[in-house]
């Protein structure tokens, strides 16, 4: 409690001699309310952590350190969010199967709609080596890269549709797709003219397979994307081939120096509004597409892992020596930095991350833990024991405390 008079100092040194009691019973209740407080992760906020070998997919809720475990077609299976939140895709590459999970934590802006409870969709997509998943526009797709086909759903289908909608897109090979504003796709294309996998060039189709845009652009391969609705960031051996929803394409060359070395992951911080990319033993990096520009984020050139928050505004990169950092997606500022080998060994078994606003979340296969960490400066805040080997994760549900019941 503040309070502030432009009285005599007789009147001020009277009035606090007589409240002097209220003043301090105030200031007092105050700092026990905000003693009080339990420091804790949103209410609705989840993980949805795969193991290692087993088909075991744990659903933990951090607020109340309760877990429950679901059971998955396959064990060692990707997880990935779904733009709302609500779903999570687990991706069994080497099974050719895709399931849906269902939170039942539907949001919306600042509160969620409890849905249910949570479970399995009835939804599963069976696609030869589906190796890609692109969320957004509340539509999960994926690319199938035995098939070259790309397989999508609507989020509001998950639960009454037995398989995704799917076509396919040219010769396989190992790439991705990223769904612009419009409705078309953006997806890689395999014209071989250079030998193995990796594509070429990036063409604009339509959800039935025609093409609406065709290449422009030739590199000498692709891998790893990201977009913004609007344009989509292909990560190339020739450099980083920037494709609008219009069509047109352009490469942004890599900073002098790189030699051979170039980005293969891209990602987007849509909070940030920013575009990043990595590649072991070159660094990470800030992409501006319209300045055409590439600036590194930090000095680090090998690390275990790199990853973003669930609202796009930082970046984190794990380090081969077992150092965690974190970094403003938007200016590349360092804004926390501590070593982890006091809790878990990096090299013995890599480390997957997750995050929410306030908190960093670690796996850590060999010993059955997944760490919490205080995104602040990283200290740890619980360690959760997860049945099994805790191997990939994402943060789910909604990083939010209201419920609307209505």
């Amino acid at each position: 409690m503040k309070l502030t008079f432009n009285r005599p100092a007789l009147f001020l040194s009277l009035f606090t001699m007589a409240g002097g009691s209220l003043l301090s019973s105030c200031d007092k209740n105050e700092r026990e309310e905000e003693t009080a407080a339990p420091e804790t992760e949103s209410s609705f906020a989840r993980l949805l952590i795969t193991d290692k070998t087993s088909n075991t997919v744990t659903l933990l809720n951090p607020a109340k350190s309760e877990q429950t475990a679901f059971q998955a077609g396959y064990g060692g299976a990707s997880v990935y969010p779904s733009a709302t939140g609500r779903w999570a895709a687990v991706v069994s590459s080497g099974n050719n199967l895709v399931e849906f999970f269902d939170t039942g934590i539907d949001r919306h802006d600042d509160h969620v709609h409890v849905k249910g409870t949570p479970k399995w969709g009835l939804t599963r997509s069976v696609g030869l080596t589906p190796s890609h998943v692109y969320a957004s526009h509340n539509k999960i797709s994926i690319f199938n890269d035995g098939t070259a086909s790309i397989s999508y759903v609507e989020e509001g289908q998950l639960h009454t549709v037995p398989a995704p909608t799917s076509f396919v897109t040219g010769a396989a090979h190992h790439g991705a797709m990223i769904l612009f504003d419009n409705g078309t796709y953006a997806v890689t294309h395999k014209n071989n003219t250079v030998l193995g996998s990796l594509p070429e060039q990036v063409k604009l189709v339509n959800t039935q397979g025609t093409v609406v845009s065709a290449p422009t652009v030739t590199t000498q391969g692709i891998h790893g994307d990201a977009g913004d609705g609007q344009q989509a960031l292909f990560g190339s051996a020739s450099g980083v081939l920037v494709v609008k929803q219009t069509g047109e394409q352009q490469l942004i060359p890599y900073p002098a120096g790189a030699g051979s070395n170039w980005l293969s992951t891209i990602y987007y911080a849509k909070k940030a509004r920013t575009f990043l990319g990595s590649r072991n033993n070159y660094g990470v990096f800030r992409i501006d597409p319209s300045a055409r520009t590439m600036t590194q984020v930090g000095t680090t050139a090998t690390f275990v892992r790199v990853a973003l928050d669930e609202e796009g505004s930082s970046v984190f990169i794990l380090d081969e020596q077992g150092t965690l950092s974190v970094y403003d997606a938007a200016t590349g500022t360092r804004t926390a930095s501590r070593s982890l080998t006091g809790l878990l060994d990096a090299k013995a078994a890599t480390p997957y991350l997750a995050a929410s606003r306030r908190y960093v979340y670690v796996t850590n296969a060999p010993q059955g833990k997944v760490h919490m960490l205080r995104k602040t400066d990283l200290s740890e805040h619980s360690t959760f024991t997860v049945t099994g080997q805790p191997l990939r994760l994402a943060l789910v549900g909604a990083d939010v405390d209201e419920e609307d019941s209505h």
